[in-house]
């Protein structure tokens, strides 16, 4: 597997994890890898403890620990982004 369609995956399964955890009113296919997660621009009105579940669910699927304040800001800013973290290894 090349390491595109492996990120291709990874953003798949994290969008599956989003809607599973934060109970949003959206499929997955219809988040963008790009938006906002959380914050006043997110049109998913994610919020802290939205925040909070994904960190730990990360933790316990991929064994990557987000740690607070402005590491947690930067890897949930956008299902990219916590991609990224997550294959930054």
């Amino acid at each position: 597997m090349t390491d595109n369609s492996s990120k291709q995956q990874l953003l798949s399964e994290l969008k599956q994890l989003i809607v599973e955890e934060c109970d949003v009113d959206v499929e997955s296919h219809e988040i963008d890898d790009h938006e906002r997660l959380i914050g006043e621009e997110s049109r998913l009105d994610l919020d802290s403890l939205d925040a909070l579940s994904i960190s730990l669910e990360v933790k316990s699927r991929y064994g990557k620990h987000i740690d607070s304040g402005n590491e947690t800001r930067m890897a949930l800013a956008s299902v990219d982004a916590l991609a990224d973290f997550i294959l930054a290894g």
